[in-house]
C-alpha cells in the first residue's frame, strides 16, 4: 500500500476516532407531576453529565442527591420538602446548578448540620432559590470555588415566649420551633471551604448570617442580614472580604474572631442593641483593615479585645452609645479618618491604659470628632491642640453602665467641668494629636440615594446623607431617632438595596 493509502487510513481512523470519543449532546428533562417523569428523584436517575432538568410547578420530594454534574432549574419557584429529614439535596458532583427552587424543611438535628442544600463539591452554582425552615440554609463542607447568590434564606420562626405563639392564615403551626439560646443553623455556613462567592443573599431568623470555620479567601458581597445572632462570623478563618452589605438589627453585624488578614469595606452595620451588642466586634484578630463602613445605632460601634495590628479608616462611627469600646489588650492598632459624630461616649476605656501601640493618627492626620472644641488658627484643617477623648463621667458610665441615666444632667456637667479645671484624678484618655476640623470625606453608598419621587421618605434619607457627608452639626435640631427608624424601614421594605 502507498503513502497515501496510509495517510487515507489513518485520517479515516481518527475521523472515527473522534466520532465515537465525543460527548453526546445534552438533554433536558421535563418534570412535571403526572407527567412521563414525574418526581425529581426520577431525572436524576435518568440524567447524565451536561444534561438540563427543568421542573415544573408542583411540590416535589426531598432528600436528593446530585451526583451528576447537571443543571436544575425550577420553573414558578416548585417546592422541594425535605419533611423534616436529613438534608434536603446534597451536591456530591462538581459543576451542579440549582436554580429557581423554594427548598424547605430540612431535618433539625445539628450534629448532622441538616441543610436546605449541602454542598460536598466545587465550582457549584446556587442562585435564586428561596430557603424556608430549614436547619441551615446552605453548608458547605470541604467546597470551594462555589457561587450562593440572590437566595432568599430564612430560618424557622423564633418563639420566646409560650404564651404568646400566634398563627396567621398562611403560616402552619408545624413550622414553628420553640428556640432557646444556641439552638438552630446557620444561613450559610462554611467548614474547611475556601474561594467561595456570596453574594445578594437576603438572610433571617437564623442563628448566624454566614459563618466561616476554618475557610480562607473567600467574599462576601451586597448581602442583606436581618435578625439574626452574628451576621458575619469569622472563626479561625484567614484573608476573607466582605463588602456592601447591609447587617442591620442583629446581636453583631460582623464578628471576626481568631482570624486575620479580614477586610471590611463599604458596609452598613446598624441596629445592633442589647447588652453585649456590637456593630462590628473584634476578638483575637489581627492584621485585619475596616473602611468606609458606615456603623450607627449601635449600643457599641467598634469592640477590640485582644486584636493586634488592624486598621479602622475612614469610618462614620455615629449616633452609637459608645463609637469605640478600646480593651487594653488590644495593641498597636490605628484609628485614622474616621468621623466619630453624636456616640453618647466617643471612646470607652475600662483599664488605666489605651493599649500599647494604639494611635489615632498617621501622618499628621487623626480623626473628626464632633465634641472637639479646639480651633485652627493656620486654616491647615487640622486642630491647633490635640483631642482628647474620656473624662471622669464617662469612665464611671464604663465601670457602672446605670450611672448612664445620668448622662446631659447638671450633675455629670459639673463632674465634667471639675475634672478639667483641676484634674487630681488619674483616668485613662485617648488622645489624637491631630484631629480634623472637618469630617473626613466618607463614600455615601449608592443604595442611600435619594429617591425623589417619595417626599416623607427623601427627606429622612436626605438628613442621614448630610450626617454622612459631615454637615450633621448644622442639623443637631433633628430627631435622630426619627432619621434611623426611617432609614431602618426603608431597608426592610427593600426601597434601599445594595449595588
Amino acid at each position: 500500500m502507498g503513502k497515501a493509502g496510509s495517510r487515507a487510513i489513518i485520517l479515516l481512523s481518527l475521523g472515527c476516532f473522534l466520532i465515537l470519543s465525543s460527548p453526546a449532546e445534552a438533554r433536558t428533562i421535563e418534570v412535571w407531576p403526572g407527567g412521563p417523569i414525574p418526581t425529581i428523584q426520577k431525572a436524576l436517575t435518568t440524567a447524565e453529565d451536561g444534561d438540563v432538568i427543568r421542573v415544573h410547578p408542583g411540590k416535589y420530594d426531598g432528600r436528593l442527591v446530585i451526583n451528576k454534574s447537571i443543571r436544575l432549574l425550577g420553573l414558578e419557584m416548585p417546592i422541594i420538602d425535605g419533611e423534616g429529614l436529613g438534608d434536603v439535596i446534597t451536591i456530591e458532583a462538581d459543576e451542579v446548578t440549582v436554580k429557581g427552587f423554594e427548598i424547605i424543611f430540612s431535618g433539625k438535628i445539628l450534629e448532622e448540620t441538616n441543610a436546605g442544600i449541602k454542598i460536598k463539591s466545587n465550582n457549584n452554582l446556587v442562585e435564586d432559590n428561596r430557603f424556608i425552615n430549614n436547619l441551615f440554609g446552605v453548608y458547605l463542607e470541604r467546597a470551594s470555588e462555589n457561587v450562593i447568590r440572590r437566595n432568599l434564606i430564612k430560618g424557622r420562626p423564633v418563639v420566646r415566649d409560650l404564651g404568646k405563639v400566634t398563627l396567621d392564615e398562611n403560616t402552619a403551626a408545624s413550622s414553628y420551633d420553640i428556640k432557646f439560646a444556641g439552638d438552630g443553623g446557620d444561613g450559610i455556613h462554611l467548614f474547611d471551604s475556601p474561594e467561595n462567592l456570596m453574594e445578594s443573599n437576603i438572610i433571617t431568623d437564623t442563628r448566624d448570617g454566614i459563618y466561616f470555620d476554618y475557610s480562607y479567601h473567600n467574599r462576601v458581597i451586597n448581602n442583606q442580614i436581618f435578625n439574626v445572632r452574628y451576621g458575619i462570623h469569622y472563626m479561625y478563618s484567614w484573608y476573607n472580604n466582605f463588602e456592601g452589605n447591609i447587617l442591620l438589627d442583629n446581636v453583631a453585624g460582623a464578628a471576626p474572631m481568631f482570624s486575620k488578614y479580614i477586610v471590611f469595606r463599604n458596609n452598613v452595620l446598624a441596629g445592633s442593641r442589647g447588652h453585649r451588642a456590637y456593630g462590628i466586634l473584634f476578638a483575637h484578630c489581627d492584621h485585619s483593615l475596616a473602611e468606609g463602613n458606615i456603623v450607627f445605632d449601635n449600643t457599641r460601634g467598634f469592640f477590640l479585645d485582644h486584636s493586634m495590628h488592624n486598621t479602622i479608616r475612614n469610618n462614620l462611627i455615629a449616633m452609637n452609645d459608645i463609637g469605640l469600646d478600646l480593651i487594653s489588650s488590644s495593641t498597636d492598632n490605628v484609628f485614622i479618618d474616621n468621623n466619630f459624630i453624636d456616640n453618647m461616649q466617643q471612646i470607652a476605656l475600662i483599664a488605666f491604659t489605651v493599649g500599647r501601640g494604639n494611635e489615632f493618627h498617621a501622618s499628621g492626620r487623626g480623626n473628626y470628632w464632633s465634641d472637639y472644641r479646639g480651633f485652627d488658627l493656620d486654616q491647615d484643617g487640622v486642630g491647633d491642640i490635640p483631642h482628647f477623648t474620656g473624662d471622669v463621667f464617662t469612665y464611671l458610665m464604663g465601670k457602672a453602665p446605670g450611672v448612664r441615666l445620668f448622662l446631659n444632667s447638671p450633675a455629670a456637667k459639673a463632674l465634667e467641668f471639675s475634672e478639667k479645671t483641676f484634674p487630681v484624678i488619674s483616668i485613662p484618655k485617648a488622645e489624637d494629636p491631630y484631629p480634623l476640623i472637618n469630617p473626613a470625606a466618607v463614600r455615601i453608598p449608592e443604595f442611600l440615594q435619594i429617591n425623589k419621587q417619595a417626599t416623607n421618605k427623601t427627606l429622612a434619607l436626605y438628613s442621614l446623607a448630610m450626617l454622612l457627608a459631615g454637615i450633621i452639626l448644622y442639623w443637631r435640631g433633628l430627631s435622630l431617632d426619627k432619621k434611623v427608624g426611617s432609614f431602618r424601614n426603608l431597608l426592610k421594605r427593600g426601597e434601599c438595596s445594595v449595588k
